[in-house]
């Protein structure tokens, strides 16, 4: 792929392609006719003069969608108040609005998921990451990720990858394609690196999950590998996501949605939480467990001792 645009213009690493630039370009040109290059005639005005008379002829209700239309497209969020539109309306703009899916009835609560932030405290409360390697060979598997909670913590498996010095400037591009507004896509690769860029703070966080064998690192050393995920989290559209309602215009994939309600209801539930700090405080290595089996049988015997001694005809 050869980008005709201005944006690596002039650039030390991008000086030796430069020159297929104008060779591409004039056999692009060649191959399409001037017809089929050129937009059609700028009909705004008609479509202006349409949107008036429909407005006029038949009533204000058009109003309210037009309404709602601005503070979708135009807001950083959406905010909907019960009173504001009538039931049938209403009715109508969430069958538009909220597409159907099969994760819809797993996310019923509209929680805050900001408790746990990155892989080192997830692991605190007992949650370990694994690789998911089911579709391992599917260089687009970005939604292959899914949550289990335990007793004593919790398994939260994500997709594995392989990142090399050519994978960003593939993932721009996966990234730029999913922003378009004429292709309708779920934000998969969008969601991923949102949801990565949360879990990875540290260079700590990083070494984690590459022996975890949830990615591979070709591109340098760990800090850079860091870097790179929280350059690709910044500015992405799931930063607009509202846990309050759905729509097209605050992209997040919902299977993403509901692996963070997962892990927040696991992080809340606090006898879990404890149980995972005990095991992982008093049973992380076979050491550790040793002498926290040792000091309890101590602890023991020290009781049986003090009985008999107080009871002894007992």
């Amino acid at each position: 792929m050869i980008s005709f645009g201005p944006i690596h213009h002039g650039k030390e690493n991008t000086k030796e392609a430069e020159q297929y630039k104008l060779l591409w370009t004039s056999k692009f040109v060649a191959e399409y006719s001037e017809k089929r290059c050129i937009q059609d005639p700028d009909r705004t005005g008609e479509y202006k003069r349409l949107g008036i008379v429909v407005v006029s002829i038949q009533n204000p209700k058009p109003i309210h969608l037009l309404d709602y239309y601005r503070s979708t497209y135009l807001s950083p969020q959406v905010h909907l108040d019960a009173h504001t539109y009538e039931p049938r309306e209403k009715r109508k703009i969430l069958r538009k609005y909220n597409e159907p899916d099969k994760y819809d009835n797993q996310i019923v609560s509209p929680i805050s998921w900001h408790t746990c932030k990155n892989i080192q405290e997830l692991k605190t409360v007992g949650i370990r990451v694994k690789a998911n390697k089911l579709h391992k060979n599917n260089a687009l598997a970005w939604s292959n990720i899914t949550f289990t909670s335990k007793w004593f913590g919790g398994e939260l498996r994500l997709p594995v990858f392989d990142f090399s010095d050519s994978t960003p400037y593939f993932l721009w591009n996966v990234m730029a394609y999913e922003m378009c507004p004429d292709v309708d896509y779920k934000y998969e690769c969008c969601s991923y690196f949102s949801f990565m860029d949360s879990l990875i703070d540290t260079v700590e966080d990083v070494k984690e999950l590459r022996l975890a064998g949830v990615f591979q690192n070709l591109l340098g050393s760990d800090q850079d590998l860091a870097n790179l995920f929280n350059e690709l989290g910044n500015d992405l559209p799931t930063k607009l996501y509202s846990n309050v309602f759905h729509s097209q215009s605050v992209a997040y994939s919902k299977k993403y949605i509901m692996i963070k309600h997962q892990i927040e209801n696991h992080y809340k539930t606090k006898w879990r939480t404890w149980l995972a700090l005990a095991y992982n405080t008093y049973c992380n290595t076979p050491w550790t467990m040793i002498a926290f089996l040792a000091a309890f049988l101590a602890l023991v015997l020290t009781f049986i001792q003090t009985w008999f001694t107080i009871h002894p005809n007992n």
